[in-house]
């Protein structure tokens, strides 16, 4: 808008200098340039479109580092709805300066903060549809995982969701890919699994699939696996290469293993009754933005990410192997999946199509 405004300005300036210097007796010219610098004050002067609704502030809140894929993708989307609708102004708190994962969920579900991202696991306290993301081995690579979060199969489980728990599921996004770490030896096989003390994320689906794998699970606070690393409380974790990096476990790890278990679902959610009482085009304008965040985060930041995260493992010196044969540890936990489906008939078509893919 504004550079039209100067085009026509410097038109009308340009009109009324070649009319001084021909030296013409005729009017025209002149009427002419003040005629369109009169347009342009006037369109300068006029405001700008009005927003069809009245300003609307919220809170969004996060769990996690702001360097997490997941996170990253966030931001960006947070500046795609500000800029979609300059009417929404958005207060990102993110990096657990509201409180950690369970805090925010609470906080959203009582409406005193609008929007969260949190990571899938603290819901499973309430429900279970949204541990169908992580069963082991499922959805294991990152097209299969974008596929599968945006098809109706993966829709019924957050509209499962929304109706236990009041808060509308509008994307859940990956901070990469779960994998092993430990500092007592090299992952080759299931039996090198055997008696490990490993952090995992505190899930019964998780603490079941990995006390199959051979491990001793061991429940740690996100915030507090560096540390038992480092005192030697624990042998190691499952993580993802980017949470290594972002929380610098590098440092305090010596064998990391990919395997490619189970993707790290970070799910962005509303507080349903604040979210539904927006208007529809509002609704549109965030549910869009956070759908187009999926771009974000599996296209550009996971990738940047993990190159990252592995060059700070091979930079401190970390061994890394790679399991290429995953067979022995598919069939360990493939009890556990098939218990897994019979919860919900909407947890078993959302597994049966991951596993279709």
């Amino acid at each position: 808008m504004k550079k039209r405004i100067i085009s026509v300005v410097m038109a009308a300036m340009l009109a009324a200098s070649v009319t001084a210097c021909g030296g013409s007796s005729s009017s025209a010219p002149a009427t002419t340039a003040a005629a369109a610098t009169e347009a342009a004050a006037s369109e300068a002067a006029a405001p700008a479109e009005a927003a069809s609704h009245d300003a609307i502030a919220l809170t969004f809140a996060t769990g996690g580092a702001d360097t997490l894929p997941s996170y990253a993708a966030a931001i960006d989307v947070v500046s795609d709805i500000e800029a979609a609708d300059p009417a929404i102004d958005i207060n990102y708190m993110g990096a657990r300066q509201l409180g950690d994962d369970a805090e925010i969920l609470q906080q959203v579900m009582g409406g005193t903060v609008q929007i969260g991202g949190v990571g899938y696991s603290v819901f499973s306290t309430y429900c279970p549809y949204l541990e169908a993301i992580a069963l082991p081995f499922v959805l294991n690579d990152y097209d299969k995982e974008k596929t599968a979060l945006q098809t109706p199969e993966a829709q019924a489980l957050f509209d499962k969701v929304e109706e236990e728990l009041g808060v509308k599921v509008l994307a859940s996004y990956d901070s990469g890919m779960r994998h092993l770490a430990n500092n007592t030896r090299p992952i080759n096989s299931l039996e090198d699994m055997k008696g490990l003390k490993l952090r995992v994320v505190p899930s019964d689906l998780l603490v079941n699939s990995f006390t199959a794998l051979g491990c001793n699970p061991a429940n740690v606070p996100y915030g507090d696996i560096y540390t038992s690393l480092q005192n030697k409380v624990i042998d190691g974790e499952e993580i993802n290469v980017t949470s290594i990096n972002s929380e610098k476990h590098y440092e305090v790890l010596k064998y990391f293993t990919e395997i490619g278990i189970y993707p790290f679902a970070t799910i962005i959610f509303a507080n349903a009754d604040w979210f539904n009482s927006l208007p529809a085009d509002v609704q549109a304008t965030i549910q869009d933005a956070f759908v187009k965040g999926y771009d974000y985060n599996f296209d550009k930041y996971i990738a940047e990410a993990e190159e990252a995260g592995y060059k700070a493992m091979e930079d401190s010196g970390m061994e890394i192997s790679v399991i290429e044969d995953k067979s022995a540890f598919q069939e360990a936990v493939a009890p556990y999946i098939e218990d897994y489906k019979e919860k919900d008939p909407a947890i078993k078509a959302f597994v049966e199509m991951a596993e279709g893919l």
